[in-house]
């Protein structure tokens, strides 16, 4: 085999894991170690970093007193925002190399079917022009690799760039999205699927057009917490 991220050949190893979950490796061993992955205690509602004894981050405190009306979304994440997995986003979601999602799409896939099996996954859609502009949706190409079935029912009614807002503006813009599912849903259990978690905006505004539609319960399941 011969590892997408640094394109040396490496020998693929057995193990029932991968047996079960039917998946291959396309990266090596070395490469892999650079991703840290979350484990230990986290935040409850957005598995971000907590003080010692805490069950909730700043962010997430600060998020429930300016919206306190705000359906309070749980978010799992796998891998922590480190330089090493920032790069990565860059070359897979800016310079467009999409080969690099298979690197995660065996996390992806064994994640959703041990937390979320059977829920519809519904992905964050881009906007059109951004869609256009980088010629594909990085969420929908993770589920791809991962063999995740998608429902597309949103879509993206706000254009401007996440990056070019503060932590304050990114929680107090208005909604982003809006509905476009050829129905509603009837009483079905949602996880939203998401490359990279920051504040938590982008997820709280796609699970409130999701319930208002239906939906009965919302998760997030995200690669990255930033």
């Amino acid at each position: 085999m011969i590892c997408v991220y640094c394109g040396v050949r490496f020998i693929e190893k057995f193990s029932l894991h991968k047996l079960f979950f039917q998946s291959n490796e396309s990266v090596c061993s070395q490469c892999l170690a650079k991703f840290k992955r979350i484990i230990g205690p986290v935040c409850e509602i957005c598995c971000g970093y907590i003080m010692e004894n805490q069950k909730h981050c700043k962010n997430c405190i600060e998020y429930m007193r300016l919206k306190p009306d705000m359906p309070l979304i749980i978010n799992k994440s796998i891998f922590h925002y480190t330089n090493e997995i920032k790069e990565w986003l860059n070359n897979f979601k800016f310079f467009g190399d999409v080969q690099l999602a298979s690197i995660f799409a065996s996390d992806l896939r064994e994640y959703y079917e041990n937390s979320y099996e059977n829920y519809k996954i519904v992905p964050i859609p881009l906007s059109d022009a951004r869609l256009k502009e980088r010629g594909f949706n990085q969420v929908e190409v993770l589920a791809q690799y991962a063999g995740l079935n998608l429902t597309n029912c949103l879509e993206r009614i706000h254009t401007e760039k996440q990056s070019k807002l503060n932590r304050y503006e990114r929680l107090s813009r208005e909604q982003v999205f809006s509905y476009c599912g050829e129905e509603n849903f009837d009483n079905e259990s949602i996880v939203i699927l998401d490359d990279v978690y920051t504040t938590g905006k982008t997820v709280q505004d796609a699970a409130t057009i999701l319930l208002q539609n239906g939906a009965t319960e919302v998760h997030s399941l995200t690669l990255i917490r930033a």
